[in-house]
This record gives C-alpha cells, sequence and structure tokens, in this order.
C-alpha cells in the first residue's frame, strides 16, 4: 500500500469545515479503503478508531519496516494489539485510556517514530492514534495477555542475591553440645569444614559489657555488671538480653544505626564551616519517630511502609481531627526528605530539582534494597542486570511527590499536626487577630498624630505669619532629613514650639498631655488589646514529610542522565530482576487519600516475602552491627560487585525466620545475641591447632568467626560513654537538637543551654550536620552524609589521640568523673582506684593495675602541689588524672 499524501491546505480547509458542523471523510490514494479523518472524532458521538480498519494502516505505513516484518527493533512488535500492549524493551507501547503515558503516541507525537528520513507523521494521525488509546485501544482480535519484554536473562535472575530466600535445614556438626540456636549449627558447619571450632564463651563480665553496648550503646553501671556476675540462674544472660531490649535507650541506640542509613540530617544545606543553615524543617522529630518505632518493635515490613508511604496510609487531608497515628504516619515520611536539597535558592531550576530525586533513589536503593544504582541514571548497570529503564521506573514512584514541576522548597516541605481544614480556621482566626492588632495599631498612630497636629497648631499661632508654614513643614520632617534653612528655622522658633533644646522635636509627652480624656481612654484599651489578644492566637505544630503534590508528572528516560534530554516515555515501576519472570507487579492507584498510591505500591513490592533482598538488606544490617563485619560484609551492595556472602545458608534462613516470625527485629537480635557465635571471647588463648594460631593461620580476617570480633566504639557512643562514666550524661529523649558552635578553628562543641538543649544529652540529639558534625564526634570517624551511610570507616589516626589527651571536652569530663568517684569512694587511694576501674571498664583492677595506678596518684599528686596548689587539690587534680587515662585507653573505647 502505498503512502497516504495529503496537502496541509486540505488538512486546514477539513478542520474548518469540521467545525462549521460539515461531516468529511478522508480517502487514501486510489483502491484504498475510506478511513474517517482523525479530526472527525471531535464529534461526541463518533465511535472511537477501530485497530483493524484505522490504526493498523497507519502503523504499516510507518512502522512495520522496523517493528513488524522483517525486524523487531527493541523488541517492539506493532503488528497486532495483544503485542502492542505487551510493548519491547522500553515497556508497553500503549496505555490504555491515557495517550499521554503511552510510548507509542509519545514517539511518534515527537516526531522520533520513524525515524529521520522516513514520511513523518501528520497532526492528524497522531491525533487518531491518541484517540484510539483514549479510548481504551479497542480491537475486534481477542487481546491475550503476553508476558513483558525482558532484558534480564535467566543467568541474570541465577545470582544468588536476586533469588528468593530459602530456608534450608539445619546442618549436622559434630561439635552439637556447643550449639544453642540455628546460627550456630550454619556457622559452625562451616568452621569445622575449615578445621576450626568456637572460641570459649566470653566472661560475664565482657559479655556484660558487650551485650549493654550493643542494644543500648552505654557502658553498664557497676552494680549491674556485679548483679549479673553473681547471678548463678542458667537464664541469667537470656534476662539481661531481654531487659536490655526493654530499655528506652534501644531506641536511641539503633535508631542511630537506621539514622545512618537514611542520611538523617538537621541542617540540609551544610557547605560552609562556620554557618549553619536553617532549612526550616523539623527533621527532629523523624528522629523521634524512629527511636519510638525501634522501642516498639514495629514490624520490620510496616516500618518500611509507614516511611515510604505514611501519608497514602491515612486520609490525613479530609480529617476532622489527627490521631497520634496520624501524625507518626506523616512524620514517619520524613525518611524520604533526607537528602542535600539547594532548592531553596531561586537560581536552581529543573535540575536541581531532579539532582533531589536522584539522591532519593540513590538513598532508597542502597538503604533498602542493597543494590547500588547511581550508574543506570546513564546507561544499563556495569556488572548487574539493571536496565537504565529500570531506574527511571523506579524513580517515577517518587515523581508525583517530588514533582519538578509543582516543586515544594525545603522551607515549604511540613505539614501542620492538624487537619488541613483545621490549619486554614488556625490560620484565618489568626490573620483576623492580626488585622484587628494592625488596625488598631493604625487608629492609635492616627490618633497621637491629631493630638501632634493640635498641638503644633496652638504653639505656631506664636509665630510670625510668614514663618508659620515653613515652621510647620520643618517640624514635621525627622531632625536628621532636613535641610539646612530648616534646621536654622527650627533652630530660631524652638523656644516658641517648645520643642526638645537636644533633638528639635516636639517632646512625647506634650504630644500625650493634648490628648482629649476620650483618647486617652481609646489608646489604653488598644494598648490592652495589644498585651492580651496574641495569647488568643492558637497554633500548631510543624511535621516535616512527604506527600503527592499536583497531578503525576510524565516520566521519562533522562538520555545520559541528562534532564534536557528527555528520552522515551516510563511507567512506574521495579527493577525487573527483582521480580518473578514474567510477572509485573501492580504498580499503584490513586489512593482514597488523594495520592498517586505508588509509593504504597513501592512499599507493598518490597515487603513482598517473596522479594529477594529487603529482608536480607535489613538482617544483614543487624549482623552487621553486632559482629562488626555482615555475612555479607557491603551492607549497601548484595551485587555482582558486592562482597559474597560469607555464611549464604544462615543469612537466607535468617531472613525467611524473620519474615516468619513478623518482621520482628528484637526477636531477631534475640537470637543473635543468644548464640555462642556471638558469646564468644574476643580473645582466644594459643593451643595449638585448636586455638587462635590455627584460626590465624586458617581464617586471618574471622570471616568464619572462629572468635568475636573486637570492635572499636562508634564516635557518638565514645562521646556517650565518657558522659555515662563521668557521671554527667543527661538521658532525657526526643524533642529539638542541642545546638553546637563554629568557631573559627573548627573545634566545634555542643552549646551550653538550658534544657531541652542541654549539652550533655546523648550525641544523637546534637545537631546533625552533614558535612561538618561536632568536631570531637569526626575525629571518631562520625559519617559525613553526601547521601547516606551504610557502612561506617573505623580508623585509628593521631588526631584521636590528640583528642583524647588535650581536648577540653575530656579534661572536663576527667575532672567530673574524679569528683564523682571521690563522692563514691571511701577516702583511701585503694577504693577509689577500684571504683574508677569499674566505672570505666567494668571489672577491677589486677593487683599490677592496681599498685601502678596507686603509685600514679602520689607522683601526680606530688607534680600538683609543687605547682602550687594545696593538699587537697592536688589530691583531687590527680584523681582526675587517672580518670583521665581510663579514658584515653584503648580498653575504654574497644569492646570485646
Amino acid at each position: 500500500m502505498r503512502p497516504i499524501r495529503r496537502s496541509p491546505w486540505r488538512w486546514l480547509l477539513s478542520g474548518w469545515l469540521i467545525a462549521a458542523g460539515f461531516d468529511l471523510f478522508c480517502r487514501a490514494d486510489e483502491g484504498a479503503e475510506g478511513v474517517p479523518c482523525a479530526t472527525a472524532g471531535d464529534r461526541p458521538d463518533a465511535p472511537p478508531p477501530s485497530f483493524e480498519s484505522d490504526v493498523l494502516p497507519v502503523l504499516r505505513r510507518h512502522c512495520h519496516a522496523c517493528h513488524g516484518d522483517d525486524a523487531l527493533e527493541g523488541a517492539l512488535d506493532l503488528r497486532s494489539a495483544s503485542e502492542i500492549l505487551r510493548g519491547g524493551e522500553s515497556g508497553p507501547a500503549v496505555v490504555r485510556g491515557d495517550p499521554d503515558a503511552s510510548l507509542l503516541v509519545d514517539l511518534v507525537a515527537r516526531g522520533q517514530m520513524p525515524p529521520e528520513g522516513a514520511d513523518a507523521v501528520d497532526a492528524a494521525t497522531v491525533e487518531l492514534l491518541r484517540r484510539w488509546v483514549q479510548a481504551g485501544a479497542p480491537a475486534a482480535e481477542p487481546i491475550v495477555r503476553l508476558p513483558p519484554r525482558t532484558q534480564v536473562t535467566a543467568a541474570d535472575r541465577g545470582f544468588w542475591a536476586f533469588q528468593p530466600p530459602r530456608k534450608a535445614d539445619l546442618p549436622a556438626v559434630a561439635g552439637a553440645a556447643r550449639v544453642r540456636t540455628p546460627i550456630d549449627a550454619f556457622v559452625l558447619e562451616k568452621l569445622e569444614a575449615a578445621g576450626l571450632s568456637f572460641s570459649p564463651d566470653a566472661d560475664k563480665r565482657a559479655l556484660v559489657r558487650r551485650a549493654t553496648f550493643d542494644l543500648v550503646g552505654l557502658p553498664p553501671d557497676p552494680a549491674r555488671v556485679e548483679a549479673f556476675v553473681a547471678d548463678d540462674r542458667p537464664d541469667a544472660y537470656e534476662r539481661l538480653v531481654d531487659e536490655l531490649l526493654a530499655s528506652p535507650h534501644h531506641g536511641e541506640r539503633w535508631g542511630r544505626h537506621w539514622l545512618d542509613a537514611a542520611g538523617y540530617v538537621d541542617s540540609k544545606l551544610d557547605n560552609d564551616l562556620a554557618t549553619i543553615y536553617d532549612s526550616g524543617e523539623a527533621m527532629w522529630r523523624y528522629r523521634d519517630y524512629v527511636i519510638g518505632a525501634v522501642n516498639d518493635d514495629k514490624p520490620f515490613d510496616r516500618f518500611l511502609a509507614e516511611q515510604l508511604a505514611g501519608d497514602e496510609l491515612v486520609d490525613w487531608r479530609t480529617a476532622e481531627a489527627f490521631t497520634t497515628d496520624t501524625v507518626a504516619l506523616l512524620t514517619a515520611t520524613g525518611f524520604l526528605r533526607t537528602v542535600d536539597d539547594h532548592t531553596n535558592e531561586p537560581q536552581y531550576g529543573v535540575e536541581k530539582r531532579y539532582e533531589v530525586i536522584n539522591e532519593t533513589v540513590s538513598m532508597v536503593s542502597t538503604a533498602l534494597l542493597g543494590l547500588t544504582m547511581d550508574c543506570c541514571r546513564c546507561h544499563n548497570h556495569k556488572y548487574d542486570p539493571l536496565p537504565q529503564r529500570d531506574y527511571y521506573r523506579l524513580m517515577a514512584c517518587f515523581e508525583p511527590a517530588y514533582n519538578v514541576t509543582a516543586w515544594k522548597i525545603p522551607k515549604a516541605r511540613h505539614l501542620a499536626d492538624v487537619p488541613p481544614a483545621q490549619r486554614q480556621a488556625i490560620d484565618a482566626h489568626n490573620a483576623a487577630l492580626d488585622e484587628r492588632l494592625a488596625a488598631e495599631k493604625k487608629l492609635e498612630d492616627d490618633t497621637r498624630s491629631a493630638a501632634r497636629r493640635r498641638l503644633l497648631d496652638a504653639r505656631l499661632a506664636a509665630l510670625p505669619e510668614a514663618d508659620r508654614e515653613g515652621a510647620r513643614e520643618a517640624v514635621a520632617v525627622a531632625a536628621t532629613n532636613r535641610t539646612a534653612a530648616q534646621r536654622d528655622l527650627v533652630s530660631r522658633h524652638a523656644a516658641a514650639l517648645g520643642l526638645d533644646a537636644a533633638t528639635f522635636e516636639l517632646p512625647v509627652a506634650d504630644v500625650e498631655g493634648a490628648l482629649t480624656d476620650t483618647e486617652k481612654e481609646s489608646l489604653a484599651g488598644w494598648a490592652r488589646n495589644r498585651e492580651t489578644l496574641p495569647a488568643e492566637k492558637r497554633s500548631y505544630g510543624r511535621i516535616t514529610a512527604l506527600w503527592d503534590e499536583g497531578a503525576p508528572p510524565v516520566s521519562r528516560v533522562h538520555r545520559r542522565g541528562v534532564v534536557a534530554a528527555p528520552g522515551v516515555l516510563v511507567q512506574p515501576g521495579f527493577p525487573e530482576v527483582l521480580g518473578p519472570e514474567g510477572e509485573a507487579p501492580a504498580i499503584g492507584q490513586p489512593t482514597a487519600a488523594g495520592s498517586s498510591g505508588r509509593r504504597l505500591a513501592l512499599a507493598r513490592w518490597l515487603t513482598d516475602p517473596r522479594h529477594p533482598l529487603t529482608a536480607r538488606v535489613h538482617v544483614n544490617r543487624v549482623w552487621h552491627h553486632h559482629f562488626g563485619r555482615g555475612i555479607v560484609a557491603t551492607p549497601g551492595n548484595f551485587g555482582r560487585s558486592g562482597s559474597p556472602p560469607s555464611h549464604p545458608e544462615l543469612l537466607d534462613w535468617l531472613a525467611v525466620d524473620f519474615v516468619e516470625h513478623g518482621w520482628s527485629t528484637k526477636r531477631l537480635h534475640r537470637q543473635i545475641m543468644l548464640s555462642t557465635a556471638y558469646r564468644q571471647a574476643s580473645r582466644r588463648p594459643a593451643t595449638g591447632d585448636d586455638g587462635a594460631a590455627a584460626g590465624k593461620r586458617i581464617d586471618p580476617d574471622n570471616r568464619l568467626l572462629w572468635r568475636m570480633n573486637l570492635r572499636r566504639l562508634e564516635a557518638e557512643i565514645v562521646r556517650d560513654a565518657i558522659l555515662a562514666v563521668s557521671g554527667g550524661l543527661d538521658r532525657s529523649m526526643g524533642g529539638p537538637p542541642v545546638p553546637i558552635t563554629t568557631p573559627a578553628d573548627g573545634l566545634s562543641e555542643a552549646k551550653a543551654e538550658p534544657m531541652p538543649t542541654s549539652p550533655f544529652r546523648r550525641s544523637l540529639y546534637l545537631l546533625a550536620r552533614r558535612v561538618y558534625p561536632l568536631k570531637f564526634l569526626e575525629l571518631f570517624d562520625a559519617p559525613i552524609m553526601a547521601v547516606n551511610c551504610t557502612e561506617r570507616v573505623t580508623s585509628a589516626t593521631p588526631l584521636q589521640s590528640l583528642a583524647l589527651l588535650n581536648s577540653a571536652f575530656i579534661l572536663a569530663e576527667a575532672e567530673r568523673m574524679g569528683a564523682r568517684v571521690a563522692r563514691e569512694a571511701p577516702a583511701d587511694d585503694a577504693a577509689r582506684i577500684d571504683r574508677a576501674y569499674r566505672l570505666a571498664y567494668g571489672r577491677p583492677p589486677t593487683v599490677a593495675e592496681g599498685a601502678r595506678a596507686a603509685a600514679f596518684l602520689v607522683g601526680q599528686a606530688v607534680d600538683h602541689v609543687a605547682a602550687g596548689r594545696g593538699a587537697d587539690e592536688a589530691a583531687a587534680a590527680a584523681l582526675a588524672d587517672l580518670c583521665h587515662m581510663l579514658l584515653a585507653s584503648n580498653e575504654f573505647l574497644h569492646v570485646e
């Protein structure tokens, strides 16, 4: 069939005639069947185009050379309605009822199909395609549901991380006597295969210190240590673990781990050491939500759903009142408001907005999926089966909320903690009060101006008539703005006008004296209102939240990652390799809450028990924080470029068991901590092939866990532990962050301000900066939150030692600890040394340590006396020096 060729003048004439009410039919060249003009469909009663008689001829003429006859470019077949709905590598070619979201219509309308050099498709034909799609893509042929085209092979799906986890049977081991939990069976199987075994259990003092730091992030109180050591009940350790899991400080400890993964900061923009920018957001409410959720052991699937789509789980827009749960759901979405965002500044446009979305995708993919997807912004992933299309399908899940066409700048990203209707009523009430106060302020000013004019008129009458108007004008001008002539005139008549000798203005007392009794009464009433009306204002709190804004935008691939180079349309969706073959998970439908439902669909997909990664990633993160290394040593990268699991069967068993038991993280903690693997000593005596020598030779990195890893405390826990043992720790929870200073030398400190911003609160509550955290924490490897942190580094640097020796913070806390020791121990050196060791290390000193410490106290006291201090002051200083030594030691900084 030859192409239909029409004159553009014919189309203009046709459009005019149709608008005038004529019914036209266009004909193809000779031999072709009559085809209704596309514009004829503008009539309300016009039947929808038919696929067989209207659309297929168009596709045959323009498209089948590349997509049907001898080739299927992009795996796209346009010869049948079923194949069109199936689509190609870029997804479905048509979305029934939605031409704006249909790839076929989009490419034809933008002139990208057919390719350059072929006959162009005219506007009427584009309209024909649009009407056909809008009508639901009707066809006479039966529509067959075909599996979507794939860019993922069976080999791709075979990679361990892309397979759903499976719960293997527990292995049989020779050393069954050491198996306390199923974890031990899997670990011991690997050890025995390598010719190794578990180390002996840690002693009770080491174990209580380890468990307490792990679960609450603070050193155990000496009394609790002694009680545990003396407890001979078989379940003493289980009781300890349960007690620690029930502590409110557990949420602070493990909330910090989650906040790392989320990239939590209080100060979003942080590109200047000396300046802390207020983004206008109350992110601390999200931090407190996380702490509460951890303490409540909120099921992890619900925890994720609330953070991804809390606003889509409740109809907050039309609610008459907000319950505590509603506020929590909205607060939870702060998870998606953590990334760097400069868009408060007007010079940043659409490209900067997309950077925010891109970083959000990066945070979500590493924190929840354990996949690095950044490179997919520009091209297919180099190592993993993640096409560029999948990146933009995932990004489309967030675009209705991060809507670049209806953008919310950071300062406007908050909701009230009351329903919208109630907020409007409160705003209207407050605005009415403001208007009333402003009106009364104007009446006050007008009343005093009238009195001033009367007073001035009376005094001007005493001046020569020639000077009256000039003097009136001069007095009306502020003294600093008068001309030389006006100043001379005022100076000459100042006494007659009663002007103040210093300012040459009418005295306020004189103006007040010129008021009438009625005016004074009115002014007094307005003054009372100025004092009382502000108290009548109503208020509401702010929630930094995420919600859909405006109509969902059209989502496209960005060619080479360039925003200004939009490519093909994409529909919201998920990485293909993570779903069952041939099964496209249902993407969101608009919710009753007035949202697109896309993020809720994402949450449900992530928490599907069959999902290959969600449970694995979380279980591995928990394991990582208990052992210092995950079963997968790269917690944010489960792909081919990441580390393979050291115990794959154990990881899968834990993941499946975690889901089967309600996604309970506290239960997971208990499983891990009650295992022999966790309870091992970190130091193992060298006893030939069965001891440390064999372990170091066969498994020097301890990947098989033949002993417990020695771990350095994280930055926040170092500071918190110092405050705890000194007696200075403020354990109050929640609320706005503690401000930090911005000195020129960069040695920032917590600001010494009263509650609720005590400088001695836990480090979790210090103002979290993106690039410039509190200097003491930075020295001990507090992360820089470029996006988020899935794994902290641990370094040993001279700066850490210098800080422990010389920082004002530790010197002050050592002195405070010395005072505490002096209060709590009798006034003899042996008792004080014992108390100091128990506070710092959870154990008494050895005989040798006690002797050295006693000699140290004597020597330091002598030195302080020589420096001019009295005996009592010298003894206190020496005790502070001993405490300083203990706080700066490796034993204090590490957990065995």
